[in-house]
């Protein structure tokens, strides 16, 4: 005799805010309307100002594709940019600045890292930067773009991350998410009803009360449903962070358009610059121990070399994650996690939730055994890309000031300690389960912050050493002649 059925998830309520409550609709939908799961929205009040940027790494195209979002029609709906990398600067009062580009492909030769190579070249006196050798970052200090204004992309070895304007980004998705039939209702959460660790019911302000089998939480760091939940306290990262406030705030359209951010440190944190059709977004990441609100409002023209326009808003921060699985309640995005918007990870860390939790939707509507390995893999993406974080902050090399001092003295977690340690050694970067990150860009930004390798992997010397200097030239040749094949970013988006 078969066991009975057991009710199946039918009803799933999305309740949040800006693109996390949208995507998370759009992402369920698309992927589970065909089984009969019902996906319905409440939208709380927006928190964005005109002056908020979404800065994403290029995951996030592979999402739109999913989405049925057409990449040109996001960037035009958005006054959005393509941009090939992040430009770092100042995280050294000596070296140079860096860029870490969004190539696709490790380079090898032989089946050897192409590191493996420089690293070598590099201890025999060769001055060229492993920067000259990277697609991406050729082609972003150039100015130019791997897509063009009607979506066509060249074939090549990188890819595009994006600046979006947050509103009109919101805006595309609301849109999208209505025309697909998804239901919403615009209201703020005025209580939560549950029974143990499950949510029966959310009660909104207008008075109306809405039941379902499964809780999305996207409401940002606010956490309406999953900080009720019992035995999901948050965990604080501070240690590893001294931010404690981030300042966003816009400035006139850059002339050309830069196809990279730039992310600059200063005494107190650092600023980001983030090129829009239109306008150009910063966002400050700061101590306000070190400085103050109005300081850093203040000295944003002087570290930026821009005025600024319009009205500044400032918030509160305090980096670190809950379980995001409790019960019939997952949180989703800055529900889950607070990290800051470094390396451009913000709409990742959604994405990232979204896609585990597709694929690990739960196949009934009690037991929900799924939140185990969920919560898990949730657990090991959010540390490797925390880690990735820290690195930056680990690395500096600004002497003499206290937030920076700090950084670089703290004592990392384990994992990230073990990929330096190897790195350092011989240039290989270990990776772990759930990573986002991979070898390629874990080496730019190692290297960039002069993290250069003692040795190389000794399997290089058996490729000769006019073999090694051919591939040298060659890739260099290539470089030069893919980037002059690739159009201007100003030329294809500057205009409108």
């Amino acid at each position: 005799m078969s066991p009975p059925m057991r009710p199946r998830v039918e009803q799933v309520l999305v309740v949040g805010r800006d693109a996390a409550v949208w995507l998370s609709a759009l992402a369920l939908h698309k992927a589970l309307a065909r089984t009969g799961v019902k996906v319905r929205v409440v939208e709380m009040p927006s928190l964005l100002t005109p002056a908020d940027v979404y800065s994403a790494v290029p995951s996030l195209g592979a999402l739109h594709s999913l989405l049925g979002l057409e990449e040109a029609a996001v960037l035009e709906a958005t006054r959005g940019l393509p941009v090939l990398g992040q430009r770092f600067a100042n995280w050294s009062k000596s070296k140079a600045p860096f860029v870490h580009g969004y190539d696709t492909h490790r380079i090898t030769l032989n089946d050897i890292d192409f590191l493996q190579f420089w690293v070598k070249a590099r201890g025999e006196g060769m001055k060229v930067e492993l920067d000259d050798f990277s697609l991406a970052v050729a082609a972003a200090k150039q100015g130019k773009s791997a897509v063009s204004r009607d979506g066509d992309r060249a074939e090549l070895p990188l890819s595009s991350g994006y600046h979006l304007d947050a509103r009109a980004y919101v805006d595309l998705l609301r849109r999208t998410a209505l025309q697909a039939g998804i239901e919403g209702r615009g209201a703020d959460v005025g209580s939560v009803q549950r029974d143990g660790d499950r949510i029966v019911s959310v009660t909104l302000t207008d008075g109306m009360t809405v039941q379902a089998d499964l809780f999305i939480d996207a409401s940002g760091p606010a956490a309406v449903l999953a900080s009720g939940a019992p035995d999901a306290p948050f965990e604080s990262w501070r240690q590893w962070f001294s931010a404690d406030r981030i300042l966003v705030a816009e400035a006139p359209r850059l002339k050309p358009l830069p196809a990279f951010s730039q992310i600059a440190a200063f005494p107190a944190g650092w600023v980001g610059l983030y090129p829009l059709k239109d306008r150009t977004a910063l966002v400050a990441v700061y101590d306000s121990r070190t400085m103050s609100d109005q300081a850093v409002l203040d000295a944003l023209p002087v570290l930026t070399g821009l005025p600024l326009t319009g009205e500044a808003a400032v918030e509160d921060f305090h980096p670190g994650a809950r379980p995001p699985w409790t019960g019939n309640c997952i949180a989703i995005g800055p529900a889950a996690v607070s990290l800051e918007p470094l390396d451009a990870i913000q709409l990742h860390l959604i994405h990232t939730g979204l896609s585990n939790l597709i694929a690990l939707f739960p196949a009934e509507a009690e037991a929900l055994p799924e939140a185990e390995a969920y919560n898990r893999a949730m657990a090991s993406h959010l540390a490797n890309i925390r880690d990735f974080l820290i690195t930056h902050y680990a690395l500096n090399k600004r002497f003499d000031e206290p937030v920076w001092d700090r950084a670089r003295d703290m004592m990392l977690p384990e994992k990230l300690q073990a990929r330096l340690r190897v790195f350092a050694a011989r240039g290989r970067v270990p990776l772990y389960d759930d990573e986002s990150f991979q070898q390629q860009n874990w080496a730019q930004i190692l290297i960039g912050h002069g993290l250069i390798p003692a040795s190389y992997d000794p399997m290089v010397d058996t490729v000769p050493v006019e073999e090694q200097m051919g591939k040298v030239r060659g890739l260099l040749s290539r470089i030069a002649e893919e980037v002059q094949l690739m159009p201007v970013l100003d030329t294809e988006f500057g205009a409108g």
